[in-house]
């Protein structure tokens, strides 16, 4: 059983003058959700072995927001691809990733909200209803995989164990 959590980063900013998207920051919002999302994360037991990231700056500001005060953060891997490619860039890199441990995407809309679609097949009605709707920023998908490897992979294939929406969450 391998376990996969798609997070959105957290509610950024518009973009400012004279900046990148690439450089957008969270805002004030983005900011605030981040502590209950690390801490649901906490009371859930949800702890992933290896994190792969977008560069861009709103994806870091959200894995550091995610860890603060933390002793260990587990590995982490930066991808351009999870900031310019498209959800089949996101499947490539968990196909390919050769450890059978749980893995955690931290990126963009629409690549995750597409890729946690593909992926799903069961789960709870309700979650499911919504993950077929929108994925809001801060949102996690988890979703396990009775698999072995990384490799044998397939869409339609996982189970949406949770479908955590900031405005969601307890304080």
């Amino acid at each position: 059983m391998l376990r996969l959590f798609i997070l959105r980063h957290a509610k950024s900013s518009w973009a400012t003058s004279g900046l990148s998207d690439v450089q957008r920051s969270l805002n004030e919002r983005g900011l605030k959700d981040l502590p209950k999302i690390a801490k649901n994360m906490s009371l859930r037991n949800y702890r992933p072995e290896h994190i792969y990231c977008s560069p861009a700056k709103r994806t870091r500001m959200t894995l550091s927001g995610l860890f603060d005060g933390e002793t260990s953060m587990p590995p982490v891997t930066f991808s351009e691809s999870l900031y310019s490619g498209g959800a089949q860039d996101y499947l490539d890199t968990i196909v390919t990733h050769t450890r059978a441990e749980s893995l955690m995407f931290i990126g963009h809309n629409p690549s995750v909200h597409i890729l946690a679609n593909q992926l799903v097949r069961s789960g709870e009605t309700a979650q499911l209803d919504e993950l077929a709707i929108k994925y809001p920023t801060g949102t996690m998908s988890v979703i396990d995989f009775d698999i072995d490897e990384w490799r044998e992979l397939s869409t339609d294939s996982g189970v949406l164990i949770d479908f955590m929406k900031p405005r969601a969450l307890q304080d």
